[in-house]
C-alpha cells in the first residue's frame, strides 16, 4: 500500500462500455476518437489509460482489430500505461471480452470478481433521449441486467493474463469480491501481491459514500493483508468521482477518472473530455503534494510484482 505522500497513479477511463454516446458528445466512438481521447488524457497527466472499444455509432465491441488500432495509435504518440478491459459490456461473451487483451497484451487488464446486478438506467423517468436503436435496446433491458463473472471465467481470464505477462487489476464492486480475490490467491490462480480497484456507485454493488470506501479499504487490508499491493478508487457519477478521488488521494490510494464513469466536471456542466477530468485529479493530487506517478514508475511496480 502507498503512503499519503507517495506518487499517485491516475488512470483515465476514456470511453467505457455502459455510458451511451447520446448522453454526451464527450463519449469517443470509433478507434480514431478513442485514440485521441486516450492521448489527450495522457498529456493531461494520466499515468494509465483504461480502454474499451466502440464502433462509430458507439456500440461496444470486443474487436481485436479495433483494439490493435487503438493501442497502436496510443503507443505511437505517448508512453502511457495501457489497461484493457475484460468487462466489455454485459451482453458480450467471455471470448469477446478477452479478445482485446489477447490481441494487444497490455500492461494491465481488468479482472472482475463476481456476478452481480448491474444497473445503469434503473429509473425510466430519467432515461436520456437516444439516437441509436442499440441504445434504445440498452434502456429497455433495464431491470434485467446481470453482469456475469463465474469462477470458471475468472480462472480462464487470470490464466490468459499470466500466459501473456499481463498484470490483473482486480475490480471490486463489493465486499464479497475481496473474499473471491483471497480464494483465487490461495488456490494459486492469482499471484500476490495483487492490484485492486474499488468501483463505487454502481447499482448492484457498494454505494459511493466515503463510508463505503473506508469499509472496503479496511476489509481489503484484513482479508488480503500483505498480499495487497496498490489500491485504486473509481467513483461512478458526479460528484462521487471527484469526491472519492480526493479522499483516495489523501489516503494514499490511486484514482481512476474519466468519461466511462462520470460525464460531469460541475453539477451543471458536462466535462469536455476525459482529459478535463484528469486535469481535475492532477490538481487534487498537487494540493495534497502527491506527485503523479510516471508510466515508467508504474511499469516498475508491475515488474516488481511479477518478480515477487
Amino acid at each position: 500500500m502507498r503512503a499519503p505522500y507517495d506518487p499517485i497513479a491516475i488512470t483515465a477511463a476514456v470511453t467505457g462500455g455502459d455510458v451511451l454516446p447520446s448522453q454526451s458528445p464527450a463519449v469517443p466512438c470509433g478507434p480514431e476518437a478513442i485514440t485521441e481521447a486516450a492521448v489527450a488524457a495522457a498529456r493531461a497527466g494520466a499515468t494509465a489509460v483504461h480502454l474499451h472499444a466502440r464502433e462509430l455509432d458507439g456500440r461496444p465491441t470486443g474487436s481485436a482489430a479495433m483494439f490493435k488500432e487503438i493501442v497502436t495509435g496510443v503507443r505511437e504518440q505517448c508512453d502511457v500505461v495501457i489497461n484493457v478491459t475484460t468487462g466489455g459490456s454485459v451482453d458480450m461473451t467471455p471470448d469477446q471480452r478477452l479478445e482485446g487483451v489477447v490481441a494487444v497484451a497490455p500492461d494491465i487488464a481488468t479482472l472482475n470478481l463476481g456476478t452481480m446486478n448491474f444497473e445503469g438506467f434503473p429509473t425510466r423517468s430519467r432515461w436520456p433521449e437516444v439516437r441509436h436503436d442499440w441504445e434504445r435496446r440498452v434502456l429497455e433491458q433495464s431491470g434485467t441486467v446481470v453482469f456475469t463473472n463465474t469462477l470458471a471465467m475468472m480462472r480462464r481470464f487470470a490464466t490468459t493474463f499470466r500466459e501473456l505477462g499481463v498484470t490483473p487489476e482486480l475490480e471490486v464492486y463489493d465486499l464479497s469480491h475481496l473474499s473471491m480475490a483471497r480464494f483465487l490467491i490461495d488456490e494459486g490462480t492469482l499471484a500476490a501481491p495483487v492490484r485492486v480497484q474499488f468501483v463505487l456507485g454502481v447499482l448492484g454493488g457498494a454505494g459511493s459514500s466515503p463510508h463505503d470506501l473506508f469499509a472496503l479499504r479496511e476489509a481489503a487490508g484484513r482479508i488480503l493483508g500483505p498480499d495487497l499491493a496498490a489500491v485504486s478508487v473509481a467513483g461512478v457519477g458526479y460528484p462521487a468521482e471527484l469526491r472519492l478521488a480526493a479522499i483516495a488521494a489523501a489516503s494514499g490510494m490511486d484514482v481512476r477518472v474519466g468519461i466511462e464513469d462520470n460525464l460531469r466536471i460541475r453539477r451543471r456542466r458536462q466535462a469536455a473530455d476525459s482529459a478535463e477530468l484528469v486535469a481535475a485529479a492532477v490538481t487534487i493530487a498537487d494540493q495534497l503534494e502527491r506527485p503523479i506517478a510516471t508510466p515508467a514508475q508504474l511499469r516498475a511496480e508491475l515488474a516488481a510484482a511479477h518478480r515477487s
